[in-house]
């Protein structure tokens, strides 16, 4: 399959929406004024005294205490927000006029995402690109904020060719939808999600049980902690298009340092809807602080298909039911909704393919911090090194398609990483560099691998 076109009008796209995001944040110059006719002289007086000058006073805005203890934490004017003011909105258009960038090596894979602010409306486009596979994702959102909920339309597109560089049938797996996500905040760290999602797919090899079938699913879902971590947003609402990076520290925990997501999703054989499962997952991330300057990052995830349905092939005899012969083929769930015991996201030594995934999965990631310099201004030609952490990573888990699968020894997965972690200042832009070498130490052997992990993030 041709990419090039979609790419290049997916590209065209995303700086046509800069340019106009640029030419409505410039307003047009101002008319020049009429001249006004001289005025005509006035007969000369004696200079009075000058008046005495009116006291000066300074009129001191209220302060709003900050939390010493955890900086990240919201003020209470954060805490509800308003519409944003001509002189807010203009500095967050000139903040995100440009796009955020994410690569990851060595998979391949980066990501663009360019977002507008209008008063209470956020406008997103992404575009996700494995330039080794051809992978393409592409994502359109409209995104409402009000003081009591906020509410996401979005429509995306995705097209995955998972037996790249080898000869199969399965050419390519499309899915296509959209969904509407609506979002309850409690408070600032607690909030509630319900989504409501229809996806399309499609496959290369017509004679695929689940060509041109539909997945329409609903889910429930809560959420502690910071609004803005990817990963516990994709649990409990969109799971597409979110930032995968290789660690954890970046993100913003809750005000314990902790942070929770769970959420359950049920997909319906209504309208076009064509799958039946009950989905369950939950993840935990906590932050222990060792010392001053070392702390340990804590990941706790698990996931389980309540109910499910398996597959019997069209060519099985009258009465009985010929299920396909790989494992993962065998029930009424989409790939993409199976759990994943490796990539970025989970044990880092494991790849994430068809081998790592299953209906019942549990990891734990512990990543411990250590500062080599911090707050610093190290030149590099352009670059500004301002904080160097080393990495110590320790994983385990298990995948199955049931309990027992899971709780056998020989199916239990162990590795252990070092890396680092660094912020670079280049220009208005802060880079976070990571790399992460993890090794599997205990596994059963298509699970066993070493992985060596980058990823590049921009933040402004």
């Amino acid at each position: 399959m041709n990419l090039k076109p979609l790419v290049t009008v997916t590209f065209a796209a995303i700086f046509a929406f800069a340019t106009t995001a640029k030419a409505q944040e410039e307003p047009p110059p101002p008319s020049p004024p009429a001249p006004q006719p001289a005025p005509a002289p006035e007969p000369q007086k004696p200079p009075a005294p000058a008046p005495a000058p009116p006291p000066v006073t300074t009129e001191v805005p209220p302060q709003t205490p900050v939390d010493q203890t955890n900086p990240s934490a919201p003020t209470p004017a954060q805490q509800q927000p308003s519409i944003l003011s001509s002189a807010a909105g203009s500095s967050y258009d000139r903040h995100d006029a440009f796009p955020n960038v994410n690569i990851y090596l060595p998979e391949g894979q980066a990501s663009v995402r360019l977002r507008k602010l209008i008063r209470n409306v956020l406008f997103e486009s992404q575009i996700q690109y494995k330039f080794v596979e051809g992978d393409i994702s592409t994502f359109l959102r409209y995104k409402y904020y009000s003081r009591k909920y906020t509410y996401r339309l979005a429509i995306f597109d995705s097209i995955t060719f998972p037996d790249f560089g080898k000869t199969s049938t399965k050419e390519f797996e499309r899915v296509r939808g959209g969904l509407l996500l609506f979002e309850v905040p409690r408070d600032y760290d607690n909030r509630y999600f319900w989504l409501l999602q229809d996806d399309r797919l499609t496959f290369g090899d017509p004679s695929d049980v689940d060509n041109r079938k539909n997945n329409t699913y609903t889910k429930i879902g809560y959420q502690f902690g910071t609004q803005f971590d990817e990963r516990l947003n994709g649990i409990v609402g969109e799971q597409r298009g979110r930032i995968t990076p290789v660690l954890t520290a970046f993100r913003e925990l809750g005000p314990q340092k902790f942070s929770l997501a769970a959420a359950i999703t049920q997909s319906a054989r209504v309208g076009t809807g064509d799958y039946k499962y009950t989905k369950a997952e939950a993840e935990g991330i906590r932050r222990f602080d060792i010392s001053e300057k070392t702390f340990l990052i804590s990941r706790l995830h698990a996931g389980a298909f309540l109910t499910r349905d398996k597959i019997c092939l069209p060519s099985s005899p009258p009465g009985t039911c010929v299920a396909p012969t790989e494992k993962i083929e065998q029930y009424s769930i989409p790939r993409y909704e199976m759990f994943a015991l490796g990539g970025r996201e989970a044990l880092r030594s494991v790849r994430d393919n068809s081998g790592s995934e299953g209906t019942e999965e549990v990891h734990l990631t512990n990543e411990y911090f250590f500062p080599i310099f911090r707050n610093k201004d190290l030149r590099t030609w352009a670059l500004h090194w301002n904080t160097l952490y080393g990495i110590t990573y320790l994983g385990a888990g298990s995948v199955g398609f049931n309990y027992r699968d899971i709780t056998k020894s020989g199916n239990n997965v162990v590795d252990a990483g070092v890396g680092f972690e660094s912020s670079i200042a280049v220009r208005d832009f802060d880079v976070l560099f990571s790399v992460l070498y993890a090794r599997g130490l205990h596994a059963p052997d298509e699970l066993k691998h070493n992985r060596l992990l980058f990823s590049i993030r921009t933040v402004r």
